[in-house]
Formats: structure tokens, C-alpha cells, sequence
């Protein structure tokens, strides 16, 4: 009988898949420390793209906001990320996807902490959007990153529970709001032509997890498929050997791989000739819209529109509206409490430069053409009780993520992504027989 020599036995063990490499570096504390760094990542996102909806009541005043004004600066982070998600996203393909979420992160801390001493509302804005498009960076990059650091079986999982790290970011805005908004402390900083009050110091306090995390990023290696995309084989299997013996923690000469290749194609761009930089973007970009990938590509960009839709737009005007029924109520009772009425009465609650003054009367609104009073308080209380709203919603929101990261392999990626539509379905139609029967 035919045998194989002990050379080409041991070329056979040492040579792996990419997938078939991680997976022998085991899982362990290497792995949660990834998904503390990128979820904590991920958390930074959402404090960084949703803290406006705490930070606009108790401004409101001080930065002399209108109600258009405020549903600009609730979105103005979003649109920095749309704007600027595909120029990321393929930078993270061209330089590496580590650095790019360090240098998102530092630089919307920064952008952050210069907006907690602005005066004026429409260079708040400012920063406010230019703040979203560097988080951007770390939006688009952060769930490819956690990924390339794990196997096929743990990657589903790991993406879950790095989402789950959004509840944490929608719990800790209202924590810190929470303990910061409370108190009533003022003093005047004249270099800025300011009162820095606590709604200032909340924004600070929402910009320091991003500086810790950006910390934690730097710890980590780039990623090792990235690496090994790029034609850097020895730096990719030195990074898998320090997986393996932080893991396992045996020592690096037992990890079984000494040649790794990647299970799939991937077009190399750094042997290419040096080529114009939004030629490049292109090049890439067509491709999703080949005949081959249209379809999939509209209907991916349609699903996660969807997703956001559904999650974030109520999530960022909720704080407002609640906070908007606590004192509505208090005017007009709670027997008199709509949604629409505390909308309008957000005028009210302006300072001189309220464009309208509302009178209510029976079940009717009466608006007049005149200021309010020099005399006029402009009310920029947050109602305690909000907090804790949102806070319980990101806990259930968090079990979720949790429970699903647990069963994402059993019941399939496709069928749980198709019953959170159909639950959305099912709760509209609740709604409406709610609203109109």
C-alpha cells in the first residue's frame, strides 16, 4: 500500500484556508477582546449619531433652536455618514480598515468636544455634520472588521453580539443624560461668549467612549484577511500564531498552519500601476451594479434602508416627543394629551424668537402672528421619567441581540431577518386597526 512521505504530510497539515487557519486558533480571549473593541466601536457610532435627541431639549434655550432647526441637527449626523459611507468603505479596502476606524474615531471625539463650546446653532450644525462623516468611517468598516478576526461558524454570531453593543450606546445616552441633565449648575466662560451649562459637559461625556475605544483599537493588529489580501503572508500567520497562544495558551510553534491562502478571489490593487483616486473608486463601485449583482445590490440597499427606517427614525425624535407629551400634560391635563397638540406647543417653550404664540381652547389650536413676551421663560427642563423609557427599550433591545446571536446558526440568517419583517408588518397592522377602529 501506497504511503506518503513525512515531507509531504507535513506540507499537506501546514497548508490551510484562510477560514480552515482561524478556525484552529480556537476561541477564546483574543476573540473578546475583538468584540469588546469593535462593539464597543459600534456603541460609539450610536452615541455619536443619536446623543442630539437628549442634547436638543436642554440646548434649546441656549442656542436659541426652532423646531426645524432641531429636526436638522437630529438627522445632520446621519446624512455625514450617507455622504460619506462609500468613500470609507473603499478606503478601508485600499489602506486597511484599523487605522480608518482610530482615525473616525479620535477625530469625532475631538470634532465632539469643539462642538460642547459652540455659541452659535448653525456652526453646531456644522460640526455636527462633519462629526457624522468621520464616524462614518467606523460605521461602514467595523462589522467587516470583527468578521475577518473569526471563522464561518462564529462570524454570524460575533456580528450579532457586536450589534448588540448598539442597545449599550442607546443606554448609555440616556444614562449620562440622566446623571448630567439633572443637576443645575452654571458659569459663564467668556472666551466663548458662553454659559457652560450641563447639557456641554453631556456632550463631552458622549464623546470620551470614542477616545477609550479608539484605545482599544490600537491594541488590536489589522486585520489578518485584510493582510493576507494584501500579499502579506508572514504578517498574517504571525498575528494567527499570537490568536492561537492568547486562546489556547499553548505555545506558537504547536499552532498547526504554516501557509495560509484565501478561500476566495480577490482582486489585488497594490501591484496595480498608480492610477487616479476617483478612478479607482469607480472601478469598484461599477461592479455592484453589473448585471449579475444589480438585483442583489438594490435589494440589500433596500433591506437595510428598511431596517434603519423602522429603528432609527422614531429612536431619535423619541426623547423629544416624550419629553414633549411630560409637559404638555402638565398645561393642558391628561385628558386633553395628543401627540400633534405637544408638537405644536413646542413653540411655546421658545425663547423671544418663537415664530408663533398658541392658544388653546377647547379642542382647538389658534396660532398669532407675535412674539412672546421679552419676559417669556424659555423652558429647557427634560422630564426624568424619559430616561428611564429609553433605557428600558435598549435593554430589550440588547436581549435581542443576545438571543439571536445565540440561535443565528440554527434558525438561519435568511428566515430570522425575514421574521423581523413580518413582525414589523404585524405590529403596523395593529397599529392602524388601533388608530382607526
Amino acid at each position: 500500500m501506497a504511503s506518503h512521505s513525512p515531507d509531504v504530510m507535513t506540507i499537506e497539515r501546514a497548508q490551510k484556508s484562510f477560514n480552515e487557519a482561524v478556525s484552529l486558533t480556537g476561541y477564546g480571549k483574543y476573540n473578546i477582546f475583538v468584540l469588546l473593541a469593535t462593539g464597543g466601536c459600534l456603541m460609539c457610532v450610536i452615541i455619536e449619531t443619536m446623543n442630539m435627541s437628549f442634547i436638543i431639549p436642554a440646548a434649546q434655550c441656549d442656542l436659541h433652536l426652532t423646531l426645524s432647526e432641531k429636526g436638522i441637527l437630529v438627522s445632520i449626523s446621519f446624512l455625514g455618514v450617507i455622504t460619506t459611507s462609500h468613500f470609507w468603505g473603499f478606503m478601508a479596502d485600499y489602506r486597511g480598515r484599523r487605522n480608518i476606524l482610530i482615525l473616525s474615531l479620535i477625530t469625532s471625539s475631538i470634532l465632539s468636544i469643539i462642538g460642547s463650546v459652540i455659541p452659535w446653532a448653525w456652526l453646531f450644525i456644522l460640526l455636527r455634520y462633519i462629526n457624522g462623516a468621520f464616524i462614518g468611517g467606523a460605521s461602514s468598516i467595523i462589522y467587516a472588521f470583527a468578521g475577518e478576526f473569526h471563522d464561518d461558524y462564529y462570524r454570524p454570531k460575533v456580528i450579532s453580539w457586536v450589534s448588540a453593543f448598539v442597545a449599550l450606546g442607546q443606554m448609555y445616552i440616556p444614562g449620562m443624560a440622566w446623571a448630567i441633565l439633572s443637576q443645575k449648575w452654571e458659569f459663564p466662560v467668556d472666551a466663548f461668549g458662553i454659559t457652560f451649562r450641563p447639557w456641554r459637559l453631556l456632550i463631552i461625556a458622549y464623546a470620551l467612549p470614542s477616545l477609550i475605544v479608539a484605545a482599544m483599537m490600537s491594541i488590536l493588529p489589522e486585520s489578518p484577511k485584510f493582510l493576507l489580501a494584501k500579499g502579506k503572508h508572514d504578517h498574517t500567520i504571525k498575528i494567527l500564531r499570537k490568536m492561537f497562544v492568547i486562546n489556547t495558551g499553548k505555545n506558537s510553534i504547536e499552532y498547526p498552519v504554516c501557509t495560509v491562502f484565501l478561500d476566495e478571489f480577490v482582486t489585488e490593487q497594490s501591484t496595480e500601476k498608480k492610477t487616479n483616486f476617483f478612478k479607482l473608486i469607480w472601478k469598484q463601485s461599477v461592479l455592484l451594479f453589473k448585471k449579475e449583482f444589480r438585483l442583489k445590490t438594490i435589494l440589500i440597499c433596500y433591506l437595510q434602508f428598511g431596517v434603519f427606517l423602522s429603528a432609527s427614525a422614531l429612536a431619535l425624535w423619541f426623547p423629544q416627543i416624550l419629553n414633549s407629551l411630560s409637559k404638555f400634560a402638565q398645561t393642558v391635563g391628561n385628558a386633553n394629551v395628543t401627540l400633534c397638540g405637544s408638537i405644536m406647543n413646542e413653540e411655546v417653550s421658545q425663547t423671544k424668537y418663537s415664530k408663533f404664540l398658541l392658544a388653546y381652547k377647547g379642542n382647538f389650536w389658534r396660532s398669532y402672528d407675535s412674539r412672546i413676551d421679552d419676559g417669556e421663560i424659555c423652558d429647557d427642563s427634560v422630564d426624568t421619567s424619559v430616561f428611564l423609557v429609553v433605557l428600558l427599550i435598549a435593554v430589550a433591545i440588547m436581549i435581542t441581540y443576545i438571543v439571536i446571536g445565540i440561535f443565528i446558526n440554527k434558525l438561519g440568517k435568511k428566515s430570522i431577518l425575514v421574521g423581523k419583517y413580518l413582525s414589523y408588518i404585524f405590529l403596523i397592522v395593529l397599529l392602524l386597526i388601533y388608530i382607526f377602529f
